[in-house]
């Protein structure tokens, strides 16, 4: 497992990201191990909620192309109203990062 060091090494960088609005490093149970939003509107709460549906989302992912037989998902990017959400998978922890649309390059 990383050290908080390395998960704020990862937070302070994709923070630095034109148009990310917050970043939750979370475990592949859905809890979040540590967040970070550009202003306090991004909360624990939201950090939480954020932690367990995405968990769940990697779990459907995973499983849907594991049963296609195209290997295993690294990586995906959820294309939203307001921005991008992106998901990277690691082995013991999801990194997801959410972009606000207006600073996202088209």
């Amino acid at each position: 497992m990383l050290s908080q060091g390395n998960f704020t090494q990862i937070l302070n960088s994709l923070m630095e990201h034109k148009g990310v609005y917050a970043v939750v490093i979370a475990s592949i149970e859905g809890f979040p191990l540590t967040y970070r939003g550009k202003d306090s509107s991004f909360t624990a709460e939201d950090a939480e909620k954020t932690a367990a549906l995405f968990s769940a989302l990697v779990g459907r992912a995973k499983n849907s192309v594991e049963q296609i037989g195209r290997g295993s998902v690294n990586f995906f990017t959820i294309d939203v109203t307001k921005g991008e959400i992106l998901v990277a998978l690691e082995d013991e922890y999801i990194v997801i990062a959410i972009r606000d649309k207006k600073t996202v390059a088209v």
